[in-house]
């Protein structure tokens, strides 16, 4: 058999063991998909039954509040699943679905990287990740987000990785817009794809700067860059600007994002949190009857401002206000905070238990796992930065971007969800190398011998 040939059987098997452990998943853990712990479940309601998008539980309030409080894209997702009455098992198809074409997109994007069979391990570990399998029993974002990240990486990789050259051809133009649009819908996904696009583009730009100090044909190169950077941004405003535009209608504000911002910053940031997770040892957790305590106290104080709080605008402004008063009172401790935060956004192994992770084998598992794998990411980021791998910087600002905000923002393992791809190809790319230097140090020392016998 060819090895083409054969690369492909591994592929295909590859992915149907892909899909099989998600199926596993989904038929252990089926109840979970029912569970509405971001309320998700309650916009796309709302979305089928014509009152827009909004929190409402009309069966218990008779007022229908629009909301920006969540991300757009995935309750959309799963409106269209509930307009087809699909249910929670259609949610867990559409899981099973995104996943598989998670592992594809990451083997594709290791092709690009000119990987090649070491793609598939790539793909391998995407196919595998623990975190990406427990999340498909979740009505949440993670596995949406985790195939926006490797199909991104991979049209980033293909279109954008290279430097620009005085004339761009239709097809990558074509290819450069599509670009964007995925990013938007990254954004519309996970707000936090908009800072992973402005910190790429001030380094983006940055590299352009540098290029003109070094290279003759400056203003052509750099008319090239600003074009590809203008349709990429078109293709990222056309998808945005749907639900920019209805914020406008519906607030009068733009709205990018979200009005959770605030919210986030504040649950990592409070003397609450603080007291019962950050001066504790490692491995606290803030418990469920604390948390209630200090989201009624949080309802009480805004209740009592002057003058009300009545939007979510508002809420989300003072929430951030409040956020960025507990910082500056006890700076020393949001410090720490964020060092936990940081161990937490790359530990090894789940602080709270699933039914599955309960069991310690499969606990201490899923720690060697991760440990093996991370150990092969900051290998592989160490070298691409020392090689001045061009076509890896996008993996390196996506890593770089989500850990920068999950430093100030709550945070904990499954945040880096989206990051699985690009982590598991900077893994096999760090590995792949050290053991190439190992076999050469080997054959090198081989030769050595061999010659002081002659």
């Amino acid at each position: 058999m060819t090895k083409p040939g054969f690369l492909s059987i591994a592929l295909l098997l590859l992915l149907i063991l892909a899909g099989g452990l998600r199926l596993t998943m989904v038929v252990l853990q089926s109840d979970q998909l029912k569970q509405d712990r971001d309320a998700y479940i309650a916009i796309a309601r709302n979305l089928t039954e014509g009152n827009g998008f909004s929190s409402s539980n009309l069966g218990q309030e008779t007022e229908i509040r629009p909301t920006a409080f969540r991300p757009p894209l995935y309750p959309c997702l799963l409106a269209v699943i509930y307009f087809l009455n699909a249910g929670s098992v259609g949610v867990g198809i559409v899981q099973i679905i995104l996943g598989m074409l998670t592992v594809w997109f990451t083997w594709k994007a290791g092709k690009a990287l000119q990987m090649e069979g070491a793609a598939l391990v790539a793909a391998a570990i995407v196919a595998t990740d623990p975190i990406l399998l427990q999340y498909t029993t979740y009505a949440m974002t993670e596995v949406l987000a985790a195939f926006l990240t490797s199909l991104l990486l991979f049209l980033l990789v293909t279109s954008l990785s290279t430097d620009p050259v005085p004339s761009e051809t239709q097809a990558r133009k074509t290819l450069t817009f599509w670009t964007g649009i995925v990013w938007g819908l990254a954004i519309l996904c996970r707000p936090t794809y908009l800072a992973f696009f402005g910190i790429w583009l001030v380094f983006r730009c940055a590299s352009t700067l540098l290029l003109h100090f070094r290279s003759v044909k400056t203003a052509l190169i750099e008319q090239s860059e600003l074009k590809r950077l203008a349709v990429l941004a078109a293709g990222i405003m056309l998808a945005v600007s749907p639900w920019v535009i209805r914020n406008l209608l519906v607030f009068q504000s733009p709205i990018l994002s979200t009005t959770h911002g605030g919210y986030t910053l504040l649950l990592g940031n409070n003397p609450v949190f603080y007291k019962e997770v950050v001066q504790q040892p490692w491995g606290a957790v803030w418990s469920g009857k604390s948390l209630d305590v200090w989201q009624k106290s949080l309802e009480q104080d805004m209740a009592q401002t002057d003058p009300p709080i009545k939007t979510e605008q508002e809420r989300d402004r003072w929430m951030y206000q409040r956020a960025k008063h507990n910082i500056a009172e006890q700076t020393d401790l949001f410090v720490q905070a964020c060092l936990l935060r940081l161990k937490r956004f790359w530990n090894i192994s789940p602080l709270t238990s699933s039914t599955i992770t309960s069991h310690s084998v499969i606990g201490w598992g899923i720690a060697g796992y991760y440990t093996a794998i991370l150990f092969g990411c900051l290998g592989g980021l160490f070298l691409v930065i020392w090689k001045r791998e061009k076509k890896w910087e996008p993996l390196i600002w996506l890593l770089f971007s989500f850990t920068l905000v999950h430093l100030f923002y709550w945070t904990n393992m499954r945040m880096r969800a989206p990051l699985v791809p690009a982590i598991a190809l900077l893994s096999v790319y760090g590995w792949s190398q050290t053991a190439r230097f190992f076999k050469f140090r080997t054959a090198a020392n081989g030769a050595e011998v061999n010659r002081h016998k002659d």
